[in-house]
């Protein structure tokens, strides 16, 4: 029975849901964090057991914040007489129908799994075949999809239920049906705040102080407003304490201490009783003192743990911290301040409205995704008459990352940077030169830009054009967070240790520091030599490297596509393989087979697999050739990373990697061929291929042709329904028909 009360717009799509499962078996709630999910999905679980009683219900939830408790207790608190438990409870429960189960999505997660064991998982899914045996239908409720997709499709696939509801406030997967509940019929309900303001004050405060000290002077502004929207409270005789959040990034404990510091400047430090924090292994002694209208806490330090699901009404201001200069804001977090603390508006701006201080310049929000939510991973065994074939794998005994000459990395990076943006061709550079040829940014100054307005919803925030511009004067200690972030982003980008690329970047921008160095005549000599910019401070070079961040990354990843460094190599391991017994693949849920590719080696590969995105147009045309093409007799679609499937090694700049082809394919008179797929073109004649790293990979497997034998091999590419296929050399232009040749020139 349901205990509670439904706002009108809640029993509306209650209802509309209840219809639909008539239809869809699978649907998604669509709903604003603070509309009241978890009551509605209670009501719709209680009337749709009325009339199927032979159902049981199994609720996944987050573990992160609590919430899978939090909904049990709302189920609890909202219904009677229905039964609920955990995974435990469903799998040793002798009779489930009518029943209720919340699952910790944490305790089935393979990913995370340290508590439900492998046993455990075989007793869940022996559950599951009992129901199904008993005739007992399975309802799955998949709680905050957004962050758990993958995970609850794998589940999906293997369990099998009748029905599946998607819940969240930024689903990103597709149903058969998606039932939106909109801002405007919450906040009209007095269920959210009426608006959000973003940064307010903040560009006041740029213009006032010539600066914007980073996101420490953010804390000021917000606990400036905590204080106006108390004393508007008390104004009304209403006894709320308003919450401010502090979300930091994950893994930045410097940056809690320092925020923790610049709290005790303003006045609270931790003794105080007002500041708390949720961190994992580090949640407060009374964490119900947080929820409470009144709680003493004036500020709740967080990072990623509660963003989602967790619920206290009178959080009212969320400060978003950075952590390299140019984040994403999930907008799925604001949640967490939009609830009305007494479900009513007020007619006052001040306390109607939410605020966010950030000065993260991108917004996202979960958004629909395409058909690639449709496939679901399978499991095929191979025939039994599929052919023995053997083939040399390659693997590498270790990582080259550490293996690398840092002179080489230096060479190679300060040739690139002499060709974009040596102007007048004297073998160094100036500032002026970097600036006029790609737009390099110089000074001590790191540059800020955000948005600032109010906003009625969350997709509102998306159309905010009013941005502001700041600047702060860099910190080496202070900012270092930033600094380290923009370091370890170059290095990535270009596959060497980061202390490497670090001291390759020191070297041709650093400054100077001959006479306190420890380094050998030899080295300063080197550094003299290859220096590109000889008159940075520590500050300026600091600064470069965060405002140029994204133009170094270029720089970086365009060497690791096209050049070829020194390395000392680590030993290539040959072994042999063979086609997996038992391998995944992805096909379509809602698209049956209309026919078997007879030609692969795997028992009912179907035509439901050939469906993009989950196939390239090259991948797919050229298993429909295969399957017509009387010359081939088996295809082997290989894996594209993992110990179990068929490997050479590519060379990139500085490091080499695995390289999967797409295709192992057997022809009617036994010659084995080695087949990788490439983007081929568009109608203007441009090149549809997306791999920079397609030209390394050919090299690759043209020089693993010459020395291991017994196989043929080629690259292949689609234009149209038309194959070209080539295996003397790489070019992107399909044009060149001395290079790219009809497919049928090589197997006939």
């Amino acid at each position: 029975m349901f205990n509670a009360k439904l706002y009108d717009f809640q029993t509306i799509h209650e209802e509309n849901l209840l219809s639909k499962c008539a239809d869809y078996e699978e649907m998604v709630l669509c709903a604003p964090t603070g509309s009241g999910k978890t009551v509605l999905v209670c009501k719709f679980i209680d009337d749709y057991l009325d009339e199927n009683p032979n159902t049981v219900f199994l609720w996944l939830c987050p573990g992160a914040g609590g919430l899978h408790k939090q909904s049990e207790e709302s189920f609890s608190e909202n219904t009677s007489g229905i039964s609920f438990g955990d995974v435990y409870g469903f799998i040793t429960e002798p009779d489930v129908q009518g029943h209720v189960f919340f699952i910790n999505w944490d305790k089935i997660n393979k990913t995370s799994n340290v508590v439900l064991r492998e046993g455990e998982h075989k007793d869940l899914m022996t559950k599951v075949l009992s129901c199904h045996n008993s005739g007992i239908d399975i309802f799955m409720l998949i709680d905050e999809e957004h962050k758990y997709r993958d995970t609850a499709n794998e589940y999906i696939s293997n369990i099998q239920p009748k029905h599946v509801l998607r819940i969240s406030a930024t689903p990103i997967s597709q149903g058969d049906h998606v039932e939106t509940v909109t801002d405007d019929e919450v906040i009209s309900a007095g269920l959210i705040a009426t608006g959000i303001s973003i940064n307010e004050g903040v560009s006041s405060a740029i213009q006032e102080n010539n600066n914007l000290d980073d996101d420490i002077r953010l804390l000021e502004l917000a606990d400036k407003k905590r204080k106006e929207i108390q004393q508007e409270y008390k104004k009304l005789g209403l006894n709320i304490r308003p919450l401010v959040l502090i979300q930091f990034p994950n893994g930045s404990e410097e940056w809690i201490i320092r925020v923790r510091e610049a709290l005790a400047d303003m006045g609270y430090t931790e003794n105080s009783g007002l500041v708390a924090s949720w961190f994992s292994g580090n949640h407060p002694d009374n964490p119900e003192e947080i929820k409470k209208l009144d709680g003493h806490y004036a500020f709740l330090l967080f990072k990623q743990a509660i963003a989602t699901g967790w619920d206290c009404p009178r959080a009212k201001i969320l400060v978003k911290l950075r952590e390299g200069g140019t984040e994403r804001f999930n907008i799925q977090t604001i949640g967490r301040i939009r609830r009305t603390p007494l479900r009513e508006h007020y007619g006052i701006d001040l306390i109607d409205n939410c605020y966010l201080y950030t000065l993260d310049n991108q917004f996202t929000e979960g958004l629909t995704s395409s058909l690639s939510d449709s496939f679901y991973t399978y499991q095929y065994k191979r025939k039994l008459y599929s052919p023995n074939i053997t083939l040399k794998k390659e693997s590498l005994n270790g990582s080259d990352r550490f293996a690398v000459n840092p002179e080489a990395v230096v060479k190679v990076v300060r040739d690139a940077m002499l060709r974009d943006c040596d102007l007048d061709h004297n073998g160094r550079l100036d500032k002026q030169e970097m600036t006029i040829s790609k737009g390099y940014v110089f000074g001590t100054k790191l540059k800020t830009t955000a948005f600032e307005g109010i906003a009625r919803t969350t997709h509102d925030i998306l159309k905010l054009n009013s941005i502001f511009g700041g600047e702060h004067q860099i910190n080496n200690h202070d900012d270092g967070f930033i600094i380290r972030d923009a370091k370890r982003r170059i290095a990535r980008a270009i596959g060497v240790d980061e202390n490497i690329s670090n001291n390759a970047l020191r070297i041709l921008f650093g400054p100077e520091d001959l006479e306190m160095s420890l380094l050998s005549d030899e080295e300063k000599s080197f550094e003299y030599d290859n220096k590109l910019l000889a008159d940075m401070t520590l500050r300026e070079y600091n600064a470069f490297l965060v405002n140029n961040r994204d133009k170094l990354i270029e720089v970086f990843s365009t060497i690791s596509q096209n050049e070829i460094g020194e390395i000392k190599e680590t030993d290539i391991i040959l072994s042999d393989w063979s086609i997996p017994a038992y391998q995944y693949y992805k096909h379509h849920k809602k698209i049956e087979s209309t026919s078997i590719m007879k030609k692969n080696v795997f028992e009912n590969y179907g035509n439901n697999i050939l469906i993009a995105p989950n196939r390239t147009v090259s991948e797919i045309e050229f298993e429909r050739w295969c399957e017509t093409n009387d010359s081939v007799k088996y295809v082997y679609k290989n894996g594209d990373k993992g110990e179990d499937f068929f490997s050479i090694i590519y060379r990139r700049a500085f490091r080499r990697n695995n390289f999967y082809p797409d295709y192992i394919i057997q022809l009617e008179n036994g010659e084995i061929w080695i087949i990788e797929a490439k983007g081929g073109m568009n109608s203007d004649g441009t090149s549809r291929n997306i791999d920079g790293y397609a030209e390394k990979k050919f090299e690759a497997l043209k020089s693993y042709a010459d020395r291991i034998n017994g196989f043929k091999w080629g690259f292949v590419r689609a234009v149209g329904t038309q194959l070209y296929l080539s295996n003397t050399i790489w070019t992107e232009d399909m044009t060149n028909s001395d290079v790219w040749k009809p497919i049928e020139e090589f197997i006939k």
